[in-house]
């Protein structure tokens, strides 16, 4: 083998065994356990695999369907109803001063409705869990400013999931 040969696999040797060689003595093993990351995960914070979606600042009746809450995640405690079910969240933006009203009419399963501000999440807006003789939630919000943004999450009552149709009007 000529000296460049000898020096090539050499080389490639070097950094292969330098990036999977044993661990310097007194370092732990620094690789993250995949456990530790759903643990770490704190309630409360906005995930990615929690957020239905950016809905801008549509409106309609309904504005967004979720096909079912039955597979997504707990990550949201509301203050009303149980909080102890899989949820969903949306960003909306409201899209002038005014009086919204948001529901969840229609979805075939008893829901609990909590409307946060998107930006800073601990701040509780309104919560409903039934709205009258219905299962489904309803929410007024007075005095909402063009661009806010607000975080409406959507549960179900002590475990119940189902199909989710959100609702948003201007009043």
């Amino acid at each position: 083998m000529t000296n460049l040969g000898r020096w090539l696999v050499g080389v490639t040797c070097s950094l292969f065994l330098g990036a999977c060689g044993p661990l310097p003595e007194g370092e732990g093993e620094q690789a993250a356990n995949p456990s530790d990351v759903t643990d770490d995960a704190e309630i409360g914070t906005v995930h990615q695999e929690t957020l239905g979606g950016d809905l801008g600042s549509n409106m309609g009746q309904p504005v967004v369907i979720y096909p079912t809450t039955c597979t997504a995640t707990n990550q949201w405690h509301t203050t009303c109803g149980s909080g102890s079910s899989r949820d969903i969240a949306y960003v909306w933006k409201v899209p002038e001063t005014g009086t919204y009203s948001f529901s969840t009419r229609n979805s075939n399963y008893d829901t609990v409705m909590e409307i946060r501000n998107y930006k800073a999440t601990s701040e509780v807006l309104k919560c409903n869990d039934d709205t009258g003789s219905l299962y489904t939630s309803a929410i007024s919000l007075s005095g909402l400013i063009k661009g806010t943004q607000l975080l409406i999450i959507i549960e179900g009552y002590e475990g119940d999931c189902g199909n989710t149709h959100l609702n948003i009007v201007k009043r």
